[in-house]
């Protein structure tokens, strides 16, 4: 008797045990068609070609896909064959510990988690119980643990469940190389990468304080790359830069790495101008303009480094050349009728949506003063807001126009989560957990797009617009120029001047005389104009 019919007959004998006698007639039926199948097209033991070519049948319904899925299910739990569906999943995923093993486990477990030392499944279940505070939606809850079991799947596959930063983060790196050839979707891979980042936390603090992670600390293909990498990161810590710097120039690292192909420390030594020009080519099609204004620089800087520290050769930094991005000194703003389309568009948007934008419209309020508006500055008694300004610390009084303090009345009311009542912040995310926004960039970009309207001067499409706009009502109607600093709470008139770009009448006065141009004059000695 062969493998496969020696599995089967296991099966079967367990499945009478416990089934009715029709519902266990139905399934032989599958069971023994999965056998003639394997004969049929002469395999003689479970394996992945068998099962592939079993459910490959056309036409299909939703019953006959249960039916044929769940034989190959029962053959390959029984023989241990680890199969995947045709979609990529496996037809029996390993069995994650359940909460009460868990919590038994951890009593004796401090942190941080050594590599090897615990099944990655109890980490998993300790991380779900460690989210429960932020009251997330089941739909999102869902979208964590799918995640969380892609992962265990990925390590039970190959052969070893245990908890190891590189497994972990192995998993993301092979999702980022699904995302770059199209296998895998941006949102699946955000989820994987959010997940693996929340994962890393627990097992490092056992505890997880929700944040954004901006980005993700890949590594570099090779170990000696990678160690590279950090020496680089060690060195621009001893600089006293900021976090966020070091942060850019380590994703700048990589990115030069990667578009160069290179794939180890002793490749860099036979690094050529053609691998430097298919990096730049690669990240010129990748980022705008003001990015790779950002990004080139460090790239220069980076070369430098590594030809000071004799791992290249030659100082291939002169061939980074920063991209020319001529800045317009003419502040964008919206026309009048643009404005009147944008408040029509704004009847149909959510309540936040209103009151923000009102506040950017109507006051003139910087992005980050409206995220960061708290109760106890907006005094309703007096019709009043009144804020310290997160740019310039000075205070800002401006008046809570009706149709604003309406707007944020409607949104209070009607559209808020029920959020800790001790929260300050008035506006928050409209999702789990429920904390202050910390741009309202999108907000607005998406308004300006339904809307249809196209800034004066630029493409600019974040808040500033609002403010700049309101900026150009107050010079058309002559407002003095004392009133506009205090009602964009600048400190002092300096700053309004380039604002003043706006006033077309004024500039109009401006222009000098071309008479004089080509034309030559005699001063004092012998130089002439």
């Amino acid at each position: 008797m062969d493998t496969l019919h020696t599995v089967v007959e296991t099966v079967l004998a367990k499945q009478k045990c416990h089934l009715k006698q029709s519902t266990y007639e139905a399934r032989k039926n599958y069971i023994i068609h999965l056998v003639e199948h394997g004969e049929k097209i002469g395999i003689t033991e479970p394996c992945q070609e068998l099962y592939d070519s079993y459910v490959a049948t056309r036409s299909m319904t939703p019953d006959l896909r249960f039916q044929l899925y769940h034989a190959v299910k029962l053959v390959d739990a029984e023989a241990g064959t680890m199969a995947l569906t045709p979609e990529g999943s496996l037809y029996n995923e390993p069995i994650l510990p359940s909460m009460d093993e868990t919590d038994a486990l951890f009593k004796y477990i401090s942190f941080p988690i050594e590599d090897g030392t615990l099944d990655t499944g109890y980490l998993i279940l300790r991380a779900k119980k460690e989210m429960e505070y932020l009251q997330l939606s089941p739909s999102t809850n869902w979208q964590y643990l799918q995640a969380w079991r892609e992962l265990y799947n990925s390590l039970y596959l190959k052969g070893d469940t245990s908890f190891t930063h590189d497994a972990v983060t192995g998993f993301i790196d092979s999702s980022t190389e699904q995302l770059h050839t199209g296998k895998l979707q941006i949102w699946k891979w955000k989820i994987r990468r959010r997940s693996v980042c929340v994962l890393l936390e627990v097992a490092l603090t056992g505890k997880f304080k929700w944040k954004l992670f901006r980005s993700y600390q890949a590594h570099c293909p090779d170990n000696t790359l990678d160690e590279l990498r950090l020496q680089y990161n060690r060195f621009l810590q001893t600089k006293n830069l900021k976090k966020s710097t070091i942060v850019l120039h380590d994703y700048s690292f990589r990115c030069l790495i990667e578009g160069t192909g290179v794939r180890s420390v002793s490749e860099l030594n036979d690094l050529k101008p053609s691998q430097i020009q298919e990096m730049l080519t690669a990240l010129s099609n990748r980022l705008c303009i003001n990015s790779r204004g950002t990004i080139y620089p460090i790239i220069r800087q980076i070369f430098t480094y590594l030809y000071a520290g004799g791992f290249v050769v030659n100082d291939y930094s002169g061939m980074i050349l920063t991209p020319l991005n001529q800045r317009m000194h003419l502040r964008p703003y919206i026309t009048s009728t643009d404005e009147e389309k944008l408040f029509t568009v704004l009847e149909e948007a959510p309540f936040r949506t209103k009151a923000m934008m009102r506040l950017a419209i109507r006051l003139g309020l910087r992005d980050i003063d409206i995220c960061n508006l708290q109760f106890g500055q907006i005094d309703w008694n007096n019709d009043r807001i009144v804020l310290e300004q997160e740019k310039t610390g000075v205070t800002l009084s401006l008046p809570l126009l009706e149709d604003v303090g309406n707007s944020i009345m409607d949104y209070i009311i009607n559209e808020r989560p029920a959020v800790n009542k001790s929260y300050p912040y008035v506006f928050v995310r409209s999702q789990a957990p429920y904390k202050k926004l910390s741009s309202m960039y999108s907000v607005c970009s998406r308004l300006l797009d339904k809307a249809g309207v196209k800034t004066i001067n630029s493409n600019s499409r974040g808040v500033h617009v609002c403010r700049y706009t309101l900026t150009h009502k107050l010079l058309k109607a002559k407002v003095p120029h004392q009133v506009i600093t205090d009602t964009l709470g600048h400190v002092s008139k300096e700053s309004n001047k380039p604002y003043l770009s706006m006033d077309e009448e004024m500039l109009r006065e401006c222009p000098l005389d071309f008479s004089l141009i080509g034309q030559k004059y005699w001063e004092e000695g012998d130089g002439y104009v």
